[in-house]
């Protein structure tokens, strides 16, 4: 009995395993039709059908002409850029916890000539409390580095080496990027120089929390940043230096960030005046403005920047800011949260003179301030 059911469940299988292949073919032969009779249908699977060639054994596929094309750019930028990229190796004295004495640790990282006669963008945490600085070109010659300025806050530093002639890489304009945009990043990940990944921008004026300090205005890409391109460009398909690649999340794939090349133009402007950073300083305390804040203060409810104290004689308190005003805007620009504050504060200079327009009272109130610094 068990015998003669194994052979009908045989049977019916074998029919139906006919019956599929039949209907395939068929299904081909009327898709095929329809397909090329009506080429409009599904044309990509006649664009990305692979052709042989009569004579050669080698298959080919057709890709569209615009990848060719961004393709060749990203040559192009990498073989522009790289030159122009360096491997930066920190020497810095800690204390080993087993032997109690002092001993040298060595750090990777990498950068970017701006100018032919050595100077070098990087990264401050590439060569903080450095003992020792080592700069290797892309032609393999190794200098000796100088820090001239450097700055936590924004996590830049200029390093300078005693040579001429050295390509360089443009600074671009970073308020012009936008989400979307091809970039290539470019660095020394562990050690392994000059490697060159490609993304695109994931997101402008980021404000990232690094444990230390926020970091402001950053710039998001999902282009490949691993340790040791810290310090590295991150450039358009122009060849444009549009941010310094500065730090990556540990525990997320396509994650990576980098200070942009204006935040970068004003460290560089500063160290290079005054040999330190010195940024606008307004002197007060600030959070998102809420209904919760609103009602709790007995306020109307206005979008911006709620001001939660005000230092006596700093340039908001003489500039007419005062405790509980809303910050509405900054020379025109609406503010929304404290964090568009603070980012918008950090595109002026110290001394700029800003108007800055607050509610106070359920009354709009344009007020002069000069920035200060610190």
């Amino acid at each position: 009995m068990e015998e003669f059911e194994h052979h009908e469940r045989k049977g019916w299988i074998v029919y139906l395993v006919v019956g599929i292949i039949i209907g395939s073919i068929l299904g081909g032969i009327f898709g095929t039709f329809i397909v090329f009779k009506n080429p409009t249908i599904f044309p990509w699977i006649l664009s990305q059908t692979p052709q042989t060639q009569i004579g050669t054994n080698q298959t080919q596929v057709q890709v569209p002409t615009n990848l060719i094309d961004i393709q060749n750019q990203v040559e192009e930028v990498a073989n522009k850029v790289s030159p122009a990229v360096v491997r930066i190796v920190s020497t810095t004295q800690v204390i080993s916890p087993f032997f109690l004495q002092v001993i040298p640790q060595e750090g990777l990282g990498s950068g970017v000539i701006i100018r032919e006669d050595g100077l070098i963008l990087t990264n401050n945490h590439v060569i903080a409390d450095a003992t020792k600085i080592e700069v290797t070109l892309s032609n393999g010659k190794t200098y000796k580095g100088e820090v001239l300025g450097a700055d936590p806050i924004s996590d830049l530093a200029l390093v300078k080496i005693n040579a001429t002639n050295l390509p360089t890489a443009p600074l671009g304009d970073s308020s012009k990027v936008k989400v979307g945009e091809f970039v290539v990043a470019i660095g020394n990940p562990y050690g392994l120089d000059h490697t060159v990944t490609f993304g695109v921008i994931s997101a402008v004026e980021r404000n990232i929390d690094t444990g230390n300090n926020t970091m402001y205005g950053v710039i998001q890409t999902d282009a490949a940043i691993n340790p040791g391109n810290s310090g590295g460009p991150l450039v358009n398909l122009k060849g444009e230096v549009i941010g310094i690649n500065t730090m990556i999340y540990q525990n997320a794939q396509g994650l990576g960030f980098a200070v942009s090349s204006n935040t970068a133009k004003k460290v560089i402007d500063s160290i290079l005046k005054t040999g330190k950073v010195r940024w606008p300083y307004l002197g007060i305390q600030v959070t998102t403005m809420t209904q919760e804040i609103a009602n709790s203060y007995n306020i109307a409810y206005t979008e911006g920047a709620f001001v939660v104290d005000v230092v006596v004689g700093s340039p908001a308190y003489m500039g007419g800011i005062r405790k509980y005003d809303v910050i509405t805007a900054v020379n025109g620009k609406a503010i929304k949260t404290a964090d568009d504050l603070i980012s918008t504060i950090r595109n002026y200079s110290p001394n700029d003179r800003v108007t800055i327009t607050v509610s106070r009272n359920g009354k709009m109130m344009d007020l002069q301030v000069v920035l200060g610094s610190k």
